[in-house]
This record gives structure tokens, sequence and C-alpha cells, in this order.
């Protein structure tokens, strides 16, 4: 079963249309990544997914159950944002308990989960501090262990690593996806840097501009692309004008002005059909 399915998903803010008819199946324990520009709609199908903004037509399932109708706060996610949104008064500990406060849980156990989140996240001795008194690093893993210690069914990941300096971003590259590995959670995450989301992803969904350009694996995307946009965003290419003037079953023959005639397997051009 995939764990999040959105089925021809349009969002209009007004006159304006975020997202168009976006379908795309996210695998269970996977690690999915929505590529793209800043403005092309990768945000707001995230807050689709969460449930913060409603679809304007068709469905969103998580775990084959539907889920426009159903409040953010009733769909067990963990979210991540740029913005961590730590309550400055509050220690660390607290910040991290905070999800748990309206799940039942008894204190005594709330301590005990937070502690494993911050063991997760390997900063065990840090629950006593003020969110202010730790580096963007500390924070960044801190608003993690937020999100996981609720143990929710889904991860969401806005940008999370976008106001880390270089180096540290690259660590936290490292780290996320080692988390995401062993707690196993499936997990969204937004970028629109192409050397993140090649790096960390099971899955690529590339997005121009509110619609789905390619799905497929990193290897698949950078080495198939299926569009020139796709081609030009995620790299920098040669790209050459020519001419299909053959077609069968395993190749396709181009005449290249630069070049003449060239053949390359089928599989190499997915965008050229029969």
């Amino acid at each position: 079963m995939s764990a999040v399915s959105l089925t021809n998903i349009v969002k209009r803010f007004g006159s304006v249309t975020a997202v168009h008819r976006m379908s795309m199946e996210i695998a269970e324990g996977s690690f999915t990544t929505l590529l793209g520009p800043s403005g092309c709609g990768k945000t707001t199908t995230l807050r689709m997914i969460a449930g913060l903004i409603d679809p304007s037509e068709d469905d969103i399932t998580i775990k084959g159950r539907r889920v426009n109708d159903i409040p953010i706060h009733k769909r067990n996610l963990g979210l991540v944002f740029q913005n961590y949104a730590f309550f400055p008064h509050k220690t660390v500990a607290e910040n991290v308990a905070f999800g748990l406060k309206y799940r039942g849980v008894s204190k005594a156990e709330a301590r005990e989960k937070v502690q494993r989140a911050l063991d997760l996240v390997q900063l065990p001795q840090v629950g006593d501090r003020y969110p202010k008194a730790l580096s963007g690093g500390q924070q960044q893993r801190i608003a993690l262990a937020r999100a996981v210690v609720i143990e929710p069914d889904m991860l969401l990941l806005d940008e999370p690593l976008s106001t880390l300096d270089a180096n540290l971003r690259e660590d936290m590259r490292v780290e996320l996806k080692r988390i995401q590995n062993r707690i196993g959670v499936t997990t969204v995450f937004v970028t629109h840097n192409q050397s993140e989301a090649l790096a960390m992803s099971d899955k690529l969904v590339v997005i121009p501009n509110g619609l789905v350009e390619q799905i497929g694996t990193p290897e698949e995307v950078y080495n198939m692309p299926a569009s020139e946009f796709v081609t030009s965003f995620l790299g920098t290419s040669n790209i050459l004008a020519g001419r299909c003037i053959g077609l069968d079953g395993s190749s396709v023959a181009l005449d290249i002005p630069a070049l003449g005639r060239i053949e390359v397997p089928r599989e190499r051009a997915p965008h050229i059909s029969g």
C-alpha cells in the first residue's frame, strides 16, 4: 500500500492555479523529494498532504484513507519547517514533549520518549537548555526530535536545511538520512537544492510549475530526463536541437545538425513516442 496517494489534485488561490492535476504515489518507508524552483507548488503540495490547506479538487489518501476533510491534528504527521517555531520560554525537553501533551501520554512515559528522541538526534544532554542557547545545527536536530517523538506515520520536511551554512548543511543531510533510515518513517522532503535531492532521495518528483514533470529514482531522473526542463534544472547540460528521423522497438535515429545522424537506445529518449 502506498503511504500517500494524490490523484489529479488541484489547488487554486483565487484566480491563480498553484497545483495543476498533480498525481503521485509515495511508497511506505521511502524518502521522496519534491524538487523544483521557488514558486513551483511543491510547498503547497506538502501543506495539502499535512492538512494545513485543502485541495480545490480531488483526493489525497494516506494509507488508503481519504483525508481531505481530516484536520492536521488527526493525521499523525511530524512536521519540520524552515522556521522551527520553538517556544522560547520552554526548555528543549518541554518543546520536544509538546506534541505528546494531547495524545494521552503520561508524564513518565513522555520523559522516556523525549529522551529517546534526543538520543536519536545525538543531543542527549540538552534537555534542560533553552532553544536560544543552541546552535543552528542543534536547533535543526531538536526540531526533528520534536517531529519524531510522536511516532508519526509520516514526516514532512519543508526546506529544513535552508537556514544552515553550507558545511553544516552537508553534515545535516547525512544526519537526516541516517535518522530516517533508522526509524523507517515515510518522509516527504521539499527542496529547490538539486544536490540535496540527488544525495538523499529514494524518489524524486520534479515539479516545474505546479505540474509533475518526472518521477523516478535520482539515477533515472539524472540519466534519463523526461524533458528539457528536467535536463537543465538538474545540472549543466549540452542541449542540441535535432529531428527524429527513425524509430523502432529498441532505438531512435536522430538527425542533429552539429553531429549528423546518431542512434540512441529507446529508453534514453522516453519522451519520444511511436
